[in-house]
């Protein structure tokens, strides 16, 4: 640990977090380090998972799906930010990748819903969703929640927790 109490080694604990089914808090240093952390749990998905980041804007949830998909076996240099094409798909890994980002989706439940997300979770790849709490909550079931905190000097905390309960879907009229 350094002087501010943080965790200098945290490598490969999200893949523990997922699997042990609690939540989790761990401490990245660097860039690196969270593209790495990003990496361990990447190698531990086997596809079918929905993984939600959030984070303000820069806290690196960009950087922590470029290390999933590459512990999914894809290049990470192929991954960037979909914000302008709110959805990207990588082949080529173990398993596809959907990386889906709503940041720029500010309207009701029926602006994501016509983004096809429920059929996206229904092709047995990887979601990862950037800005996963504007997902409605009947989306998110099932998934893991990754929250990104900027803790200063390149540090970040990053706290990882497992949806237990799924909502349930909401029913309309039509």
């Amino acid at each position: 640990m350094d002087m501010r109490g943080i965790k200098a080694k945290s490598k490969a604990a999200p893949a523990q977090a997922v699997s042990a089914g609690g939540p989790r808090t761990v401490f990245s240093l660097s860039e690196e380090e969270t593209l790495e952390l990003g990496r361990g749990l990447g190698r531990a998905l086997r596809g079918g998972e929905l993984i939600l980041l959030e984070g303000n804007l820069g806290n690196g949830k960009t950087v922590f799906a470029r290390g999933i998909a590459s512990g999914l076996g894809i290049a990470p240099e192929e991954v960037s930010s979909p914000s302008f094409t709110l959805v990207h798909e990588y082949r080529g890994g173990r398993v596809p990748v959907f990386h889906i980002d709503l940041y720029r989706l500010d309207g009701p439940e029926e602006d994501v819903g016509a983004l096809g997300i429920e059929e996206i979770l229904s092709a047995g790849g990887v979601v990862i969703v950037e800005w996963g709490e504007k997902l409605p909550p009947f989306l998110r079931r099932g998934g893991t929640t990754i929250r990104i905190h900027d803790v200063g000097e390149g540090s970040r905390r990053i706290e990882i927790a497992q949806d237990s309960a799924p909502a349930p879907r909401p029913r309309g009229d039509a």
